[in-house]
C-alpha cells in the first residue's frame, strides 16, 4: 500500500508527490496546446503527422499522470483549503472539474482517433481500441474533444485568477504551499 506524502509536515502545505503531479501536468498541457495549435501552420506532409502523434502522445501522458494523481489523491492527506468558507464549494467543483476534464478530454482524443480507424500508439506501444471506426462518432468525439479542452482553458484561467486573487489581493499561503511546499 502506498504511503501518504508526509512531506508537507505541518499539513498546511502540499507534498512533494502532489506539486510534482500538479506542475508536471501544468508543463504537458501547456506543451500539448502549443502543439496543436501549431499543427495549422505546419503543411500537409511528415512534419504535421509528426506533430499530431506529439500532441497524442502528451494528451496519453496527462491521462496517465491524472489517474495517478487521482490514485495518490485517495491516500494523501489533502491540506486544509484556504479563504472563506462560503466558497470551498467553489473550489472543489473546480477541482473535481479539472481532474475530470483531465481525464475526458485525452479519452475524447484517443476515441476519436479509433473512430476515425487509425490505431493510438504510446512509445511505440499499440494501444487497445475504445471504439470501433465510425466517421459519425468520430465527428462528434472531436467536437467534445476541442469543446472540453477549450472549457479546460477556462477553467485553468479561473483555477489561475483564484491562485493570484489568494497570493496578492488576501495575501495568504495558498500559491506558495503549491509552489514551494
Amino acid at each position: 500500500m502506498m504511503q501518504a506524502d508526509t512531506s508537507h509536515g505541518d499539513g498546511v502545505a502540499f507534498g512533494l508527490a502532489a506539486r510534482a503531479f500538479h506542475w508536471l501536468t501544468v508543463l504537458m498541457l501547456v506543451g500539448s496546446f502549443a502543439v496543436v495549435w501549431s499543427v495549422e501552420w505546419l503543411p500537409v506532409g511528415p512534419a504535421r503527422v509528426q506533430a499530431v502523434g506529439l500532441h497524442r502522445t502528451i494528451g496519453l501522458s496527462v491521462l496517465a499522470v491524472t489517474v495517478l494523481r487521482v490514485l495518490w489523491r485517495l491516500v494523501d492527506r489533502r491540506p486544509p483549503v484556504m479563504g472563506a468558507s462560503s466558497w470551498q464549494w467553489a473550489t472543489g467543483a473546480v477541482h473535481a472539474t479539472l481532474l475530470a476534464s483531465l481525464l475526458v478530454v485525452p479519452l475524447l482524443g484517443w476515441a476519436y482517433t479509433n473512430a476515425r480507424g487509425h490505431p493510438v500508439l504510446l512509445l511505440g506501444i499499440r494501444l487497445p481500441s475504445l471504439i470501433f471506426k465510425d466517421q459519425y462518432f468520430s465527428r462528434v468525439a472531436i467536437a467534445g474533444h476541442e469543446f472540453l479542452a477549450y472549457a479546460l482553458l477556462t477553467l485553468i484561467g479561473a483555477h489561475v485568477a483564484a491562485a493570484l486573487w489568494h497570493h496578492l489581493v488576501l495575501r495568504d499561503a495558498t500559491l506558495k504551499r503549491m509552489w514551494r511546499g
